[in-house]
């Protein structure tokens, strides 16, 4: 299944994941999902017996689609011919609580049709980690659907014996219910064991015949009269109330959360239709999946459909990019992650005392320990991502009381880095994977394949990988300067000095002099991982390369075997384990781009910096809905074939770094670094030549509200600013630029 040819909806922790007709397809990866579960796995709509013609699909408000259908020509029994696009067909369709679908009928004839609608239902009860591919010996019952003359229930009798149902009611009862119960539900595959472990795989390696239920309704189609079917699918587990009749005051209140999120947000603008419509998407892409947390926060997931939970990460990353457009997702994530921070050492969970969690998971494979994502820890880098997000959520906010709060979670990540980071004492953080259904690649490129040698050897665990000790550095050279400010001056001279060190050992070890780059990674034996990556990149971004090879790795990155055209590669073209359409060894990953641009443009480099966007940036303008997804394929762009960007077939889409990738990209284009406590802003704008003016309304530095714009005028970038609020006091440092203080 193709994810990027289908159709998605989201709200709080339920989505849905179909085909652009809004059908739900056996033996695939579609389906209705809430917590790791699969409520639905067949939904299939017919008017006659026959597939309808689609007119159009629309899914772009994340919430809501709006689906358009005609019907193909019939005969009637009278011998009346029923020409083809005389019969219009709606599906309309929200997530709330469940899925609400409002199916309109309307008949352009002179006379009335008879018309049998059918609607097939069928709930499998899988887990999304047996969706992807994990191995697994034991399955429940899904128990026979029972139709009370009001509802369908749909059940699954655990292996546990925990009971899930998901409840499907009308507002209008069927004339005809038929209920197909297979005999055997699964296949001898799971037996046999054949199933390949840890595969992000949706190709459906064991059977499950789930019963399936076939409703009709029999329709008078009156001439010019709509004839109208409410639907409400939902997980019983939700205790939602009954909605039927209360579709339209559900989609309003739907529409004004995404008009809270928009008046909390910076409203972030240009003069470029096609740039303003990448950031729309991204801000409200972001907003489907940010998990509103009681204290009014957010939590961002990872993507849909194969990562929508807690991602550490992955959330650390998107609320990095996003502090510019809402500070809430920040303070959302740090205070979730530090609650589920690791507090003992469990080699099943890869998790140790201060670690950052990696994944969490709730659906049965998770509950009953089959695989260890109820709290899994195995990734290296989101311990020191933790330290890096919360001393920019203090550059932004200068919140003393968050401080406080957060305080004793940062000290336990520090020791976590000293005492259980750095596993052979040589001064660099490793990752070794301990559980046996664990991840061995515990990076953000954390495929199988994605450390090797140019001769396919995989790098011997433990590995030191190369943004790691940049992530490291940054955190402890930033929190020196927190602590500095905070009257903590041992502490600060400490980690400064531990920065330095680490700074003086990296540039060392991890440079290659032969190739004026730096090793992805050094193995267990401290040999250099020689590949030509998009990793050092985020080095950039961390502050923690040498300024006298900054302008080396930036013209390496540049060169056409790593910036492709559509962005900059995770894997050089020339290397032998390149492959355009792998995860990690030669896709392009929008977010992977938006930390290298920050990179450049912190070193100087905002020519590069901008053409990196422009890329990304016109790879969006060919995407549906003009989203970026998770990655797509790193083929060369042919501008005498006017290529497109290839589409990777199980890429998240939506996808929350993704989308933060642009509004990273927007920050790094004006060079914006804030200082809360200082009250200053520091700007260092160059606009790409496609950009004349970009603005930012409602931006939240502290406690206070601004408004900047950013305009190119006789050749130079001038600066404006406003505010909400008279007398905010704003020291703007600028660079070789022009600017009028409006406050």
């Amino acid at each position: 299944m193709t994810i990027a040819q289908t159709l998605v909806l989201k709200e709080d922790n339920v989505f849905i994941v179909s085909d652009d007709a809004g059908n739900v397809t056996r033996d695939t990866a579609q389906g209705l999902y809430y917590h790791d579960t699969r409520y639905l796995s067949v939904l299939g709509l017919k008017v006659n017996g026959q597939e309808l013609e689609l007119l159009n699909s629309s899914g772009e408000q994340n919430f809501l689609a709006n689906l358009e259908f005609a019907n193909i020509h019939f005969t009637l029994e009278d011998g009346t011919k029923v020409r083809s696009q005389t019969i219009k067909i709606e599906r309309n369709r929200f997530i709330m609580d469940g899925m609400y679908e409002h199916l309109k009928i309307t008949n352009f004839n002179r006379f009335s049709v008879p018309l049998v609608l059918s609607l097939t239902l069928g709930a499998d009860f899988r887990d999304m980690f047996d969706i992807r591919g994990f191995s697994r010996t034991q399955y429940g019952i899904i128990q026979a659907p029972q139709w009370n003359g009001k509802e369908l229930v749909f059940c699954y009798r655990g292996v546990d014996g925990m009971e899930t149902s998901c409840v499907v009611s009308f507002d209008h009862e069927p004339d005809n219910v038929d209920i197909s119960q297979p005999e055997q539900q699964v296949s001898e595959a799971v037996e046999s064991g054949s199933i390949a472990p840890n595969l992000v795989n949706p190709a459906e390696q064991v059977v499950i015949n789930a019963p399936t239920v076939t409703m009709t309704w029999n329709i008078e189609a009156a001439p010019q009269v709509e004839t109208s079917l409410e639907i409400r699918i939902c997980p019983q587990e939700l205790n939602a109330k009954d909605g039927n009749g209360d579709y339209d005051r559900k989609v309003d209140e739907l529409i004004h959360r995404y008009q809270r999120w928009d008046e909390q947000s910076s409203q972030i603008s240009s003069d470029e239709e096609l740039f303003n419509r990448l950031l729309g998407r991204s801000s409200h892409d972001l907003r489907v999946l940010a998990e509103l947390q009681p204290d009014g926060n957010y939590f961002p997931d990872a993507g849909i459909p194969w990562f929508a939970c807690p991602f550490g990460r992955d959330s650390l990353i998107t609320a990095y990019q996003t502090l510019m457009l809402n500070p809430n997702i920040a303070v959302g994530t740090l205070r979730y992650l530090a609650k589920y921070q690791g507090d003992k050492v469990d080699d099943w969970r890869d998790e140790q005392p201060g670690k950052i969690v990696h994944e969490m998971r709730f659906g049965e494979m998770a509950r009953l320990n089959m695989v260890p994502h109820g709290a899994y820890y195995g990734s290296v880098d989101a311990t020191p991502l933790f330290l890096m997000l919360f001393v920019e959520t203090m550059r932004w906010l200068d919140d003393d009381k968050l401080y406080e709060e957060l305080l004793p979670n940062v000290e336990r990540a520090l020791a976590w880095i000293d005492q259980y980071g750095d596993l052979d004492g040589d001064g660099f953080v490793e990752y070794q994977q301990h559980s046996e259904r664990g991840i061995r690649n515990q990076v953000w490129k954390d495929s199988e394949d994605s450390t090797q040698f140019p001769d396919g050897t995989l790098a011997e665990l433990p590995v030191a990988a190369v943004e790691v000790q940049g992530y490291v550095y940054a955190a402890k050279q930033g929190l020196a300067e927190l602590f500095a400010r905070k009257g903590r001056p041992d502490d600060a001279a400490r980690l400064e000095r531990e920065a330095e060190a680490l700074k003086q050992r990296f540039n060392q070890a991890f440079w290659m002099p032969e190739h004026e780059f730096y090793a992805q990674a050094l193995d267990r034996n401290k040999q250099q991982v020689p590949a030509i990556s998009s990793n050092p990149g985020h080095c950039l971004f961390a502050g923690i390369i040498d300024a006298d090879k900054a302008e080396q790795v930036v013209r390496r990155l540049m060169q056409p075997d790593m910036a492709s055209g559509w962005g900059i590669r995770t894997l050089s073209s020339n290397d032998p384990n390149y492959n355009p359409m792998s995860y990690h060894n030669g896709s392009i990953w929008p977010h992977d781009n938006s930390l290298i641009v920050a990179g450049m443009k912190r070193y100087g480099f905002h020519d590069e910096a901008n053409a990196i966007v422009s890329q990304i940036f016109e790879a969006g303008m060919r995407f549906r809905y003009y989203r970026l997804p998770e990655l797509f394929c790193g083929s060369s762009r042919e501008g005498r074939y006017h290529s497109r960007p290839s589409e990777y077939p199980v890429s998240c889409s939506p996808q929350a770094w993704a989308a933060g990738a642009a509004l990273l990209f927007a920050q790094s284009i004006i060079g914006l670094q804030p200082d809360a406590h200082a009250g200053k802003l520091i700007l260092s704008p160059h606009l790409p030549d496609w950009l004349n003016t970009l603005q930012i309304c409602n931006l939240r530095i502290g406690k206070r509200r601004i408004d900047l714009l950013i305009e190119r005028a006789n050749g130079h970038d001038k600066v404006e600013i406003g505010g909400k609020s008279k007398g905010i006091a704003i020291e703007l440092v600028l660079k070789s630029l022009t600017y009028n203080l409006l406050t």
